[in-house]
């Protein structure tokens, strides 16, 4: 018998690569490539292979010479199930408004002290959630002593992890948010579960403040702009009280000048109790003081995340650098925006106050140049063309005379940080970290002064609780805007900062779960203290 006409398998773009259905004669797939990173591990021939009953179907195809309509249909049924990955799920069917994955350490115990002291007590509409991780039995534990003999105690457990592609769809399908508390997240394979959120329709945020994870989710953007999937890593203290404090003053001088912001500076403040760094921060600064040559080089890039402003010389150009020998041409960073203007104690040409160096100043730079591309991009509201942002800590009036003799400052490095902290018995191991019974009267406070480029001037400052709470508060308050508030949200759908996607409805909830708030002026030092849960 003369073999049959081969059939044409239409496959989405991206989804196979052709040689891997080599094997199987009779069909030929049309030209495709690896594109996401669930694409790269999943959309395979070994994977299909797994799927018997399709590779059956498949067989009767060929079997039969491609001539009989009704294995065409059993397998296009099953080839579907195959794209879609429902073929392999243990889904339930149930979906919570917010899934809390990686709660086993002490970031998810952050989560949980938020939940019960002030999201299921001041949260304007109920919500369902759920608990998520790796080792069911860990997320178990926790969840039994701090929920025991609460209204919460049967909250569902999920299990999922990244070398099991399946169980991370799974817990996709079973949210409408997930928190991401699993870190540090430049050693994970986070893009795996962002990828999943983007084929579920979930949204998504995470409390990172690192530099090459926020750059290595920039790669998801176009896919979650497509699918409307908002994916927001940094939605913590760093990354989100700066740049939400610069975008309410933008937004003020705005409409009461017409004008663009020229500059914002945040002074950071914290004080209380002294409660050493949790485990999980000690191991992303040192996954990132251990990072290689190309990824230093990044994260020594003021504009790693976009948003670069030139300078421009006298007559109008574009100032450049030309590498010495190979030619390389590339913009030239203005002073301002540089790091080094961020690394010496100084005095403030706005404010005429001292200031020191912060330790999230790089990061949270970073995250403000991006949310000002980003305004303009999808708002046509930037901060401002010809924007400057800085970051640092005031310092108090005692030590303010130390600081105008020029007194450099460096900070220490991790393993210095380590010591101290051992020494003090304040060092606590990944996992872990201080009781926030310990820190009760601990606090952190941001203010923040703007200046238009035709220099009117605004203030606003925020004081919260220790910086732990307060990056679940964060986080929490991210997930309820994104849960609550999409269908009102002016931008959705991408990789966007807390700030550019929450704008007035994430500060909104903020204010409304407790922080002190002030529009039109700072906080003074004695008026820096914690606010109530």
């Amino acid at each position: 018998m003369a073999p049959g006409p081969k059939k044409i398998v239409s496959l989405e773009k991206g989804k196979l690569q052709p040689h891997e259905f080599d094997k199987y004669e009779g069909v030929v797939l049309e030209t495709a490539h690896i594109q996401t990173p669930i694409e790269e591990i999943y959309f395979t021939g070994n994977m299909l292979s797994k799927y018997e009953a399709c590779t059956d179907s498949l067989k009767d195809i060929i079997n039969t010479d491609g001539d009989n309509e009704e294995t065409w249909e059993k397998f296009d049924e099953h080839f579907t199930k195959f794209l879609n990955m429902s073929w392999a799920t243990n889904w339930d069917g149930m979906r919570y408004d917010i899934v809390f994955y990686g709660v086993s350490g002490y970031t998810g115990y952050l989560m949980i002290q938020y939940l019960k002291r002030t999201a299921l007590v001041r949260n304007r509409e109920p919500f369902t959630f759920a608990f998520a991780g790796r080792t069911a039995n860990k997320v178990r534990e926790l969840r039994d002593r701090e929920f025991a003999g609460t209204d919460y105690e049967d909250i569902p457990i999920l299990q999922a992890s990244y070398d099991d592609v399946f169980s991370l769809m799974d817990l996709c399908r079973s949210a409408h948010v997930i928190v991401n508390v699993a870190g540090p997240y430049m050693l994970t394979q986070g893009e795996l579960l962002l990828d999943c959120c983007c084929r579920c329709g979930t949204d998504y945020c995470d409390v990172s403040g690192e530099i090459p994870w926020s750059h290595r989710t920039l790669a998801l953007h176009e896919q979650a702009r497509k699918n409307k999937v908002t994916l927001v890593p940094s939605a913590a203290v760093a990354g989100g009280y700066p740049d939400l404090l610069t975008f309410l003053l933008a937004k003020k001088l705005r409409e009461e000048h017409g004008e663009e912001l020229r500059r914002a500076i945040v002074y950071f403040n914290g004080g209380g109790a002294v409660g050493g760094a949790s485990g999980g921060t000690l191991a992303s600064r040192g996954a990132m003081s251990n990072a290689s040559d190309e990824t230093r080089k990044l994260m020594a890039d003021p504009f790693a995340l976009g948003g670069f402003i030139p300078s421009f010389d006298r007559n109008g150009m574009k100032e450049m650098s030309i590498q010495t020998g190979t030619g390389k041409v590339t913009h030239r960073v203005r002073r301002e925006d540089t790091d080094a203007a961020l690394s010496k104690v100084s005095q403030c040409p706005v404010t005429g106050i001292y200031r020191a160096p912060h330790m999230y100043s790089y990061f949270d730079t970073r995250i403000v140049r991006r949310s000002n591309a980003l305004l303009a991009d999808l708002a046509n509201q930037p901060y401002g063309k010809e924007f400057n942002f800085q970051e640092f800590i005031r310092l108090p009036p005692e030590v303010a005379q130390q600081a105008a003799s020029g007194t450099k400052a460096a900070g220490p490095s991790v393993a210095d940080e380590k010591a101290a902290l051992k020494e003090a018995g304040l060092y606590f191991a990944q996992g872990s970290g201080p009781d926030l019974n310990k820190l009760d009267d601990a606090w952190i406070c941001l203010n923040c002064v703007a200046e238009t480029t035709g220099g009117h001037q605004a203030r606003c400052g925020v004081v919260g609780r220790d910086g732990y709470f307060e990056t679940a508060r964060c986080a929490i308050e991210m997930a309820m805007t994104l849960r609550f508030d999409k269908q009102s949200l002016p931008v959705v759908g991408g990789v966007l900062n807390a700030t550019v996607v929450g704008q007035t409805w994430y500060a909104d909830r903020l204010i409304n779960s407790g922080v002190k708030w002030r529009m039109g002026g700072w906080f003074d030092f004695e008026e820096m203290t914690p606010p109530p849960y």
